[in-house]
């Protein structure tokens, strides 16, 4: 039975960075390999899960829409370009969708040795047309709740704004960059017209999540069919949770100080120099 309290069902919400088999950022952490992914996405569809997007499932979260048999979320972060390459096709092969998350200003910047390949505005037309949401990753991908509030517009907005230019739709969906929101920035997201906002927290999400901070489980390069199999079964991961934990709001106040820290040694530099 049922715990009292416990929602009925989770829905694994998969959080995927780059599928291939060179490191992204200087690790190979977040490289899932495309065989491994082939066999991740097959292992969905073999399970008779329903593919949704970040906005339908939000609107299910919200009561707008029935909840369908067995969901699971596929979603991308930063624009890779190897999720048109080798992530689309495979996607197509097992009639999934997937919400893609992209990073605007990196949109277009080719790979050198200091940076990593990320999708072009072709290519972002490409996913769309194939079916694949996309989101807003933030226009330069900074930790938003470290950000003075009058920072926020250019990162939340400004990059809604042009995705919705080169799209020709509304975007409606918002991921925080490393996870990291706060209340101030939460209130920016609906604020700027997004209807729902992925967080990470590596849980699993439930009928009564938070649609403004939807809980992911982000998917490691050392992930086996046996790790999505858990997933799938609500197993290995808390349910998630609502609110901010201590050890969210401790954390935030480290990095917090770390960033002033550094703009008053800065400042201090420029007025000694």
């Amino acid at each position: 039975m049922t715990a009292p309290g416990r929602p009925r069902a989770v829905v694994p919400v998969l959080g995927y960075h780059s599928i291939s088999d060179e490191p992204r950022d200087g690790t190979l952490r977040w490289s899932v390999s495309p065989g491994d992914f082939d066999e991740q996405m097959a292992l969905l569809a073999q399970r008779g899960r329903t593919p949704l997007t970040v906005t339908a499932y939000a609107a299910m979260l919200r009561g707008e829409a029935p909840p369908p048999p067995r969901p699971v979320l596929v979603t991308f972060d930063d624009g890779f370009a190897d999720l048109a390459e080798t992530a689309l096709p495979v996607l197509r092969r097992y009639g999934l969708t997937a919400t893609a998350y992209v990073i605007t200003s990196r949109i277009g910047s080719p790979r050198t040795r200091r940076s990593d390949p990320f999708l072009d505005w072709d290519a972002v037309a490409e996913l769309r047309a194939g079916g694949v949401e996309i989101g807003s990753h933030s226009h330069t991908h900074r930790a938003l709740d470290c950000l003075a509030r009058g920072e926020l517009p250019q990162e939340i907005t400004l990059s809604r704004l042009a995705l919705e230019d080169a799209l020709g739709e509304r975007v409606s969906s918002f991921a925080y960059p490393y996870g990291y929101s706060s209340a101030a920035v939460r209130r920016a997201v609906r604020a700027a017209g997004y209807t729902s906002a992925c967080a990470v927290k590596n849980a699993l999400s439930h009928g009564a999540d938070d649609p403004f901070a939807i809980a992911r489980v982000l998917v490691e390069r050392d992930a086996g069919t046996a790790t999505i199999e858990a997933l799938l079964d609500g197993r290995g991961w808390p349910l998630a949770w609502r609110g901010e934990q201590l050890r969210t709001r401790g954390w935030r106040a480290y990095r917090r100080a770390r960033r002033y820290v550094g703009l008053a040694r800065a400042g201090a530099g420029r007025a000694a120099g």
